[in-house]
């Protein structure tokens, strides 16, 4: 019986098939180290803060110097590993890309190829008594497969858990303005700052001046820019209370 499964019409739903349940056995491996075949192809998900201020729009009084070591965009890029394979229009959308993972879209492609596949050749079998060439096969069992994955994927999709966060990164709260609340900001001794990001959140960070001759003093309000060599804070003055 099980010689049926390798004979020419047979092959390519076969391998198929094994090739499914070759990936289940190494994502349950991956499993148990750890790791997972999932990540593969995992959505960029890129944030970009357009709430973060356009620095020309301020006319500072900044050169190349100044900005050299700091941030001038705000773009945070967070990988999910359970995510699927970004965002798709058009006739990917339609495939259901972007909705799960993309190793899951290939296992249900693998898996509607498969029994499809088998299934055709059955029926041929039963009426004709002899199974189809199997690149006739194929086109049919291709179309199913495609069908298959595709109505999974909208299936698994809404199984998924939709979250909402308004966690931030560090990064976020650069380009933003806030005010100094407690000490004078210098460079070597930085100062309190209170900055509230996109959400309403307030936070409180602490920062030093951007140029070394010009320090802040409370009550100060300034423009928060994130420095890239030690992840901290710079600060430039924008109005200070009379």
């Amino acid at each position: 019986m099980f010689d049926l499964f390798l004979t020419e019409p047979l092959v390519p739903f076969t391998l198929s098939l094994a090739l499914l349940f070759g990936l289940l056995a190494l994502e349950a491996l991956l499993l148990l180290i750890g790791g997972s075949l999932l990540g593969a192809g995992a959505e960029a998900d890129v944030d970009v803060d357009f709430g973060a201020v356009d620095l020309a729009d301020l006319n500072l009084d900044l050169d190349a110097a100044d900005l050299a070591d700091v941030e001038l965009a705000d773009i945070d890029a967070d990988y999910d590993a359970g995510a699927g394979a970004g965002a798709a229009a058009g006739p990917a959308a339609w495939l259901g890309f972007g909705k799960v993972p993309v190793m899951i879209w290939i296992a249900a492609l693998l898996l509607g190829f498969g029994l499809s596949g088998l299934v055709v050749q059955q029926l041929a079998l039963s009426v004709s008594g002899a199974p189809l060439l199997a690149s006739v096969a194929i086109v049919p069992a291709s179309i199913a497969g495609v069908w298959f994955a595709r109505q999974f994927s909208v299936v698994f999709a809404r199984l998924l858990p939709k979250t909402e966060t308004t966690a931030l990164s560090a990064r976020h709260l650069g380009r933003r303005t806030g005010r100094v609340t407690q000490g004078t900001a210098r460079r070597g001794s930085p100062a309190e700052v209170r900055v509230t990001d996109r959400y309403g959140n307030v936070h409180y960070l602490r920062g030093e001046p951007l140029k070394d001759d010009e320090p802040i003093p409370a009550g100060s309000e300034v423009l928060v820019l994130r420095h890239r060599r030690d992840q901290g804070y710079r600060l430039v003055p924008l109005a200070a209370d009379a």
